[in-house]
């Protein structure tokens, strides 16, 4: 069975320069659309608004998952895992899918006396009628200090440890490193090794003066057929990275 899962950091809607939605709702239609037009069934958010004042109290996860049924005329279901408090509402990471999905974990990766904006990692069973759930993850990492993002990723990976997490499985998210980080490595290696499932070249985080690549989608029981990075233009400052596997 081949499955098309993305990952894309989406800066609460805000467009690339995160100016703030007010009443314009089209920066969400336009994520959807990219959404759609990449053929994903499943897509692990990042940098998502949920009824807080920055976003006009929109829920994001909810309108984008109807967004979505609009465009392709069935089912879409969401699930969201709060950051932090922010505006009267939340941010955090959020999963869309074209089947249902399973709450499994909510983990906070807030380490005591941090400086940092609180992170969370969202897992989830995605649950297909003829086959074993698979497991699926959005992970969004600290923006400073690679020892923070390094000590995140081994929360992480000894949380799914401990869960003995169904294979396959796949996780997305931002990773606020480079190829080579010692984060990227964690992920590779330790107590839960994945594989990077690709592309292996293109950039995902663009902005006037930097460019790199630090989204990544890293799986364990899952082969890659195709992958990418779409051009979103400015939807928002960071690309929707892609892979299609076999599962």
């Amino acid at each position: 069975m081949k499955l098309r899962i993305g990952t894309w950091n989406i800066k609460g809607g805000r467009g690339a320069k995160g100016f703030p939605v007010m009443l314009n709702k089209k920066r969400l239609d336009k994520i959807a659309e990219e959404i759609h037009r990449a053929g994903l069934q499943v897509v692990a958010l990042q940098e998502v608004d949920l009824r807080n004042l920055r976003s006009m109290f929109v829920h994001q996860p909810l309108y984008l998952a109807s967004k979505l049924e609009e465009h392709t005329a069935r089912k879409w279901f969401f699930l969201f895992a709060p950051a932090f408090k922010l505006l009267g509402g939340y941010y955090g990471n959020a999963i869309l899918a074209a089947y249902p999905l399973q709450e499994v974990l909510k983990l906070s990766l807030e380490i005591p006396g941090q400086r940092v904006e609180k992170r969370v990692f969202l897992f989830a069973h995605l649950l297909f009628c003829d086959h074993e759930p698979v497991g699926i993850g959005a992970f969004h990492l600290s923006v400073k200090d690679e020892k923070q993002r390094l000590q995140e990723i081994k929360m992480i990976k000894a949380a799914l440890g401990e869960l003995s997490p169904p294979v396959p499985l796949i996780l997305g998210g931002d990773l606020n490193g480079r190829r080579g980080s010692a984060a990227f490595q964690e992920m590779l290696t330790g107590v839960f090794p994945l594989a990077e499932l690709g592309p292996g070249e293109g950039d995902s985080f663009i902005a006037p003066a930097y460019r790199a690549r630090i989204d990544f989608l890293f799986g364990r029981g899952v082969t890659p057929l195709a992958s990418g990075i779409a051009d979103t233009g400015e939807t928002s400052d960071h690309r929707l990275v892609w892979v299609e596997c076999e599962i």
